[in-house]
């Protein structure tokens, strides 16, 4: 807008002047001088409006690059793997038995409170009668329970199979103690699964220079 304005003053003044020519044209004493004069003013102030009519230039403002902030590499650590499944226990397993398992004691040789000198080597044979539902097989064993073992074997299998209503004869070798005194050999009769189910026992005296 400011350019147009300057253009439409210059052409006023052009105008101006040549108006004036025209009205001094008879007279020659005209001073062309103020006439160029005239003319370098007005070229002046154009260059100058022009000037000032142009936007003054602004720098430009380089934009500060903020730095970039250094990602940070989270590293997940994999949880230790939770131990929830149990290793399972092997458990033997035995024959099963079907029926009742019962055993009445009847005999032994030698009677108990037999006499035996210190260290002396016996045999004790014991008669159980299988009075239960169930036959007992090679499966089933006497077992050492408590008291005085006496070098006994702790397990004594079954010679043969025992069926109900009949008897069993089954031997475990002593030695008798080195001190004199009373002891006692408690006996379990145990089935194929582990369970005892009849008890027994042999109750000996050792002593100083006794005839067994």
């Amino acid at each position: 807008m400011k350019i147009k304005k300057t253009t439409i003053l210059l052409v006023l003044i052009l105008i101006s002047g040549v108006l004036l020519s025209a009205c001094n044209d008879g007279n020659s004493d005209i001073d062309i001088e103020m006439q160029k004069t005239s003319f370098a003013q007005t070229a002046d102030a154009q260059a100058t409006m022009t000037a000032q009519a142009q936007p003054t230039a602004t720098p430009t403002v380089e934009p500060t690059l903020e730095p970039t902030p250094t990602e940070t590499q989270e590293t997940e650590i994999a949880p230790s793997p939770t131990q929830s499944e149990e290793t399972p226990v092997s458990t033997a397993t035995s024959a099963s038995v079907t029926g009742n398992d019962s055993g009445t004691w009847r005999a032994q040789d030698p009677a108990d409170n037999t006499e035996f000198t210190p260290g002396e080597e016996f045999t004790v044979t014991w008669t159980i009668e299988n009075t239960g539902s169930t036959t007992w097989n090679t499966d089933y064993y006497i077992e050492f329970d408590s008291g005085e073992q006496m070098d006994a074997e702790s397990e004594i299998f079954l010679p043969y199979a025992v069926s109900p209503g009949t008897n069993v004869q089954i031997s475990a070798v002593f030695t008798a103690p080195t001190q004199t005194g009373e002891y006692q050999s408690n006996w379990n009769l145990v089935n194929a699964n582990g369970t005892a189910f009849a008890y027994f026992y042999i109750i000996i005296e050792v002593v100083e220079g006794s005839d067994s």
